[in-house]
């Protein structure tokens, strides 16, 4: 049976490393890898968190990048196309596809690669750590459980956590002053307000783990 692990992976030889060192707040969420040539990825990116200026003054000088663009800027946030040069040490999308592994998120910080994978199954988790090992990658695994949990969100959030959450927000639950209870988010769902503070509570403790605080275990 496959096996999902949350893990981080840390080493100064990982792309964009002088990058996000030159604005350590930054986080750096891949929205997607291309990689037809596996050694120089391209990676776009949402950038948030950080000083911009100083993060893309990174970019121009970090000898891992080839190239990079902006491509959208919001509000707080911005989406780069990044391309991966030859001189980042350890690039670890040939690893993934060496064990048949399917990455599910991805995010840089200034603490190292935060990623959720799915592997075949657990002794392919473990050829994977030997393989980072190898290439000088320390591994710090924070989560492993089965690979039929139903998770569906890439925050981590289970079907039942986004249902509430979504009428939460909907219904107006979190709006000041709030204009539904819990009892009355518990009652539409047709459980009790303990199931539902429940349920609540660790759908808003996966979504601040996958973001605010994402070295922060989840409790699911």
């Amino acid at each position: 049976m496959s096996c999902i692990a949350e893990f981080t992976i840390t080493s100064q030889a990982l792309p964009l490393s002088d990058a996000i060192g030159s604005a350590p707040g930054m986080r750096l969420d891949v929205e997607q890898s291309v990689a037809t040539d596996p050694v120089r990825p391209v990676l776009f990116l949402w950038a948030s968190g950080g000083d911009f200026e100083a993060f893309e003054s990174g970019l121009e000088a970090d000898e891992s990048v080839v190239s990079h663009e902006p491509m959208e800027s919001l509000p707080g946030r911005r989406l780069y196309r990044v391309q991966v040069s030859d001189e980042a040490g350890a690039v670890v999308y040939p690893t993934d596809a060496e064990v048949e592994s399917c990455r599910l998120d991805a995010a840089f910080t200034a603490d190292g690669l935060h990623t959720r994978m799915r592997f075949p199954d657990r002794d392919a988790l473990v050829r994977y750590r030997t393989r980072c090992s190898e290439i000088g990658l320390e591994m710090k695994v924070r989560r492993i459980y089965q690979g039929d949990v139903a998770v569906t969100s890439g925050y981590g959030l289970s079907e039942k956590q986004q249902e509430i959450l979504r009428l939460a927000a909907d219904s107006g639950y979190f709006e000041v002053p709030r204009t539904v209870s819990l009892s009355d988010l518990a009652a539409e769902l047709d459980i009790s307000t303990q199931s539902a503070s429940e349920r609540l509570r660790r759908g808003v403790g996966a979504l601040v783990s996958s973001t605010v605080c994402s070295d922060m275990p989840s409790s699911r």
